[in-house]
């Protein structure tokens, strides 16, 4: 009977667990006879083991042991805070310090989810309109100069933001730096293509001034008129290739990626064009 008990055994090892529950009882009745021979062993084995050092311990050692744990946590969990604050201190100042002459104010907000509608690809914020943001006057950007989108819809205590990578989003104009310290880029015009990515061509540099080549890793910056002034020349993303367009050889096309993960954000600054600031000089970017 051994063998034929061992092969049963090794079959309801491999059979699925609903197949088995009905062994559940028998289990049951054996925890209940085994646990006071279990309790009898195991004071037996912590009497025999040799005790620990922190067994020796006075209760007043003990209590000042946890005492510093507890400080020990509460000042990791401090540091940990201030280096955050820190950070987005840092991240208020790097998008406050280009424009500064513009009337711009910064928020930083959670992102809380997405919109209801997958298919759209909306980041929901936690933002209301007690902040003075609109649609018309609210730029969502990430790590202080990447533009993340535009502010779609506010609702309640939250708000819509409708990313650059979204296919809803449209096409957005920009400039693609090739030789960025000497400020000379082209112009281009990238539609989302619903992945992360962004896709379009790129003009041809005028004839008798040598320009340099597009190339991978080049900036995209932004250079719509649509877009408020104060998110001009602010950067789209970086590009991963370049290739001659199918349909027209002559002409170059380049697929760009935002330097941040849109999808994955979890905090953004919102940058207001504050509507009640003295009036300025038009540059022609703040126009819709």
């Amino acid at each position: 009977m051994l063998p034929g008990v061992v092969i049963v055994l090794i079959l309801l090892s491999l059979a699925r667990l609903n197949w088995i529950r009905w062994v559940q009882p028998f289990g049951n009745i054996t925890t209940a006879v085994l646990t006071p021979g279990s309790a009898v062993v195991s004071t037996a084995t912590r009497w025999l083991m040799p005790r620990r050092r922190q067994e020796g311990q006075t209760e007043l050692e003990k209590t000042l042991l946890e005492e510093v744990e507890h400080y020990k946590t509460l000042y990791l969990r401090n540091k940990q805070q201030t280096e955050k604050l820190q950070r987005q201190i840092e991240e208020l100042q790097r998008g406050q310090t280009i424009y500064s002459e513009l009337p711009v104010r910064q928020v930083l907000v959670p992102v809380v989810g997405t919109s209801s509608d997958l298919s759209s690809g909306l980041l929901r914020i936690r933002a209301s309109e007690s902040l003075g943001i609109t649609p018309e006057n609210t730029v969502a950007v990430a790590g202080g100069l990447q533009i993340v989108g535009r502010l779609s819809d506010v609702t309640g205590a939250t708000a819509l933001v409708q990313p650059i990578t979204s296919k809803a989003a449209g096409k957005i104009a920009g400039r693609l730096m090739v030789d960025e310290p000497n400020g000379i880029g082209l112009l281009c015009l990238l539609e989302p293509l619903g992945d992360g990515r962004l896709r379009g061509q790129v003009e041809s540099p005028s004839s008798g001034s040598p320009v340099p080549a597009p190339e991978a890793g080049q900036t995209v910056r932004l250079s719509d008129d649509r877009w408020p002034a104060s998110s001009q020349m602010f950067i789209l993303g970086k590009v991963e290739t370049v290739e001659q367009d199918a349909a027209s050889p002559l002409r170059t096309v380049i697929t760009v990626v935002p330097t941040v993960n849109i999808e994955r954000m979890s905090e953004l600054t919102l940058r207001i064009t504050e509507s009640g600031a003295p009036s300025r000089p038009s540059t022609g970017g703040g126009k819709r």
